[in-house]
């Protein structure tokens, strides 16, 4: 467990990163109505979905550190008072959540219980878990409609990145095989 906490937290703060750093700034000069955090690809939803989708209950624990510590890093210690902390921990379990609630109406999409990846499925589960995300966060941050979307959207196309990096990336494995 301790080397699945460190790996999902790297991903996740490098996810982070890679979104503040890199595609917020070309976002800002492309797109500057979406400056207020609303980034159009955000990743770090893709890395709840896929350790929800892989880890089932254990992910709210695997994202915890990880969700925290940037939550921390975005807000300062304003990002600890209980409005914000709660925005936070809707987005550590909204992925975890989702899977879980689809589980209980027989729709189960965990990795341990399909017998292939379905893409599909992982994006619907990403999709409702954003609408949760989007609905706890907007509630407690106090954001309007426009940020919403852009949450919404954010969500989801970080979590299409992902699941497209993934798929390449299994690509270039099973092409590396002997």
């Amino acid at each position: 467990m301790l080397i699945e906490l460190m790996l999902v937290s790297l991903l996740y703060i490098a996810a982070f990163a890679l979104t503040f750093g890199l595609l917020m700034p070309a976002q800002r000069m492309v797109l500057p109505e979406f400056a207020n955090y609303a980034s159009i690809l955000f990743l770090p939803h893709g890395v709840r979905v896929l350790t929800a989708w892989l880890f089932g209950l254990r992910a709210v624990l695997l994202l915890a550190p990880g969700g925290l510590l940037t939550h921390g890093f975005l807000h300062g210690t304003a990002g600890f008072s209980i409005d914000y902390f709660f925005a936070a921990l809707f987005g550590i379990i909204c992925a975890t959540s989702t899977f879980w609630l689809f589980a209980t109406m027989r729709m189960d999409f965990h990795r341990e219980r399909a017998k292939t990846i379905s893409w599909r499925e992982i994006l619907l589960a990403g999709s409702f878990a954003s609408v949760i995300n989007v609905a706890g966060t907007s509630y407690f941050y106090g954001s309007d409609i426009q940020s919403s979307s852009a949450y919404f959207i954010g969500d989801l196309g970080g979590l299409l990145a992902c699941m497209v990096i993934l798929m390449f990336g299994f690509r270039w494995i099973r092409r590396a095989r002997p």
